[in-house]
């Protein structure tokens, strides 16, 4: 929980649980990847990637690194989040580096300049968090 959570005297974890059970529709998709490691090997000159999902909102795309390969200096447009499936990276920011080890999840805002690194063989996703489509016309 963030600070901002507790600073408000309000209990926001008790507030989206209640949310979640008057909200909600029995339509929609739920979308189950499996197989999300190994789905490719790295490449020679760096690591391999594949799109695991890909929808109006959301694009999922895994990366497989051989242990020592390294995606340079780069930005995305939209804010993601990285998680860590197997192996460890470091993850260079412009002001620091964290080292993320499974379990671990990083959200970077849009533009944010960062490589990477890994450490051992390293699976990893990013989930590109794009603008609603009924956004881009209001």
């Amino acid at each position: 929980m963030s600070s901002d959570d507790t600073n408000s005297g309000r209990d926001l974890a008790a507030e989206d649980r209640e949310h979640g059970r008057k909200a909600g529709t029995d339509e929609g998709v739920a979308s189950h990847h499996t197989d999300v490691i190994g789905r490719v090997e790295p490449r020679a000159k760096g690591p391999g990637a594949s799109i695991v999902h890909e929808d109006e909102t959301t694009k999922i795309v895994a990366f497989e690194f051989a242990e020592g390969q390294v995606l340079p200096d780069h930005a995305a447009f939209h804010p993601v989040l990285i998680q860590i499936l197997r192996g460890s990276v470091d993850f260079g920011l412009p002001d620091r580096t964290i080292r993320l080890q499974p379990g671990e999840i990083l959200h970077l805002t849009p533009q944010l300049r960062h490589s990477v690194t890994a450490l051992e063989p390293t699976t990893l996703t990013v989930t590109m968090l794009l603008p609603r489509p009924d956004a881009a016309t209001a």
